[in-house]
């Protein structure tokens, strides 16, 4: 007899459900780290900070990914980076500029 209580997950809907990865990493951290280490290159010109670098910070996103794939967009939600007003206090608390409210 099957068991009521316990939860099953398919593989393909985990597949299918799983964000675009590249090398590992969900593609918006892939692009977060590749224009940090970008800039950082520019702004010192040493190449050798930037190898290093970059592979901790990608093993930092492949721990990370490995736990909840998108950990980035929970963390945009979750502390509202995008569309914040400033001047909510003059249109009685609405987000005034806000597109999608």
């Amino acid at each position: 007899m099957q068991d009521l209580g316990r939860l099953e997950a398919d593989p393909v809907f985990l597949a299918l459900t799983r964000p675009a990865m590249i090398v590992g990493v969900t593609y918006a951290w892939f692009v977060l780290e590749a224009l940090f280490w970008i800039s950082i290159f520019i702004n010192f010109r040493k190449f050798g900070l930037v190898i290093p670098g970059a592979l901790i910070t990608h093993a930092i996103g492949m721990l990370v990914t490995r736990q909840e794939p998108r950990f980035l967009d929970i963390y945009k939600v979750r502390f509202g980076l995008c569309n914040k007003c400033k001047n909510t206090k003059y249109h009685n608390n609405t987000q005034s500029f806000d597109l999608y409210k």
